[in-house]
């Protein structure tokens, strides 16, 4: 590419000043003020594809890329390859403008909006970790706490990930949906911790027939979200009662 422009190459043959190039890229995004119409204000969202050879992020451009914007999605081929879409990698991706938005989530979603993020986060990374040991040697070396983290992951990635943009219903989730959906994973996984520290056997709770239903929870209508709202109580009374039948045996 130096070569073409007939400059001194940088790293890799690419031009010395490629990282102040897509730096003045990346700095048309933010808030501006107009010049024709006094007084109104507008905001321009720079969104930049990288695509290097053979998914290798080490190169310079990508780690260029990556040094200057505060939010990176990766794309997955593995994932898109297994029908998962957006095929965008949980792992790798990530977004530096959490913590500046906290508070903001916090007044117009709901207080418990950051908290759960991080819960689920740190599943689906445990998840990773797990399923080493599983390739080892198999599901049955699991503990059954490991185990429900495993389930738990996979209705993270299955019915709250995964998006169906033909899907009339979920094409789009609003915030306060995908509140609703996290609180209800996340709070099946707490009760299900619960009741398997005070002896309930794990296939009882993974067998429980409201799980269908949180499976299918993404389908509800937006003018229907009540409905999650009463799975969320209808999920805790379940687990509640066999927790009461594994203290009662």
């Amino acid at each position: 590419m130096s070569g073409r422009l007939e400059e001194m190459p940088g790293e890799e043959g690419y031009p010395a000043y490629l990282s102040s190039r897509l730096a003045e890229f990346y700095e048309r995004a933010g808030i501006v003020r107009t010049l024709g119409n006094k007084g109104a204000v507008g905001s321009i969202t720079a969104i930049g594809a990288v695509s290097p050879p053979g998914g290798d992020l080490s190169e310079p451009v990508s780690q260029a890329t990556l040094r200057i914007v505060k939010v990176f999605w990766g794309l997955s081929s593995s994932l898109a390859y297994r029908r998962h879409f957006p095929a965008i990698d949980w792992l790798v991706s990530y977004s530096l403008y959490g913590d500046r938005l906290a508070n903001w989530y916090n007044d117009f979603v709901n207080h418990e909006w950051g908290e759960l993020r991080a819960e689920m986060m740190n599943i689906l990374q445990d998840e990773a970790s797990l399923d080493e040991i599983v390739r080892l040697v198999g599901v049955d070396a699991l503990s059954d706490n490991d185990r429900l983290t495993m389930e738990t992951a996979k209705q993270i990635r299955e019915d709250y990930l995964h998006q169906n943009a033909f899907h009339e219903v979920d094409t789009y989730s609003s915030l306060r949906k995908q509140y609703l959906m996290m609180k209800l994973i996340i709070s099946g996984y707490e009760l299900g911790k619960d009741a398997l520290s005070k002896g309930v056997d794990l296939d009882a709770v993974l067998n429980l027939s409201i799980r269908e239903s949180v499976g299918r929870a993404k389908y509800i209508a937006e003018n229907e979200l009540d409905k999650l709202e009463e799975l969320i109580k209808a999920q805790k009374k379940d687990i509640s009662a066999l927790i009461n039948v594994g203290g009662n045996n």
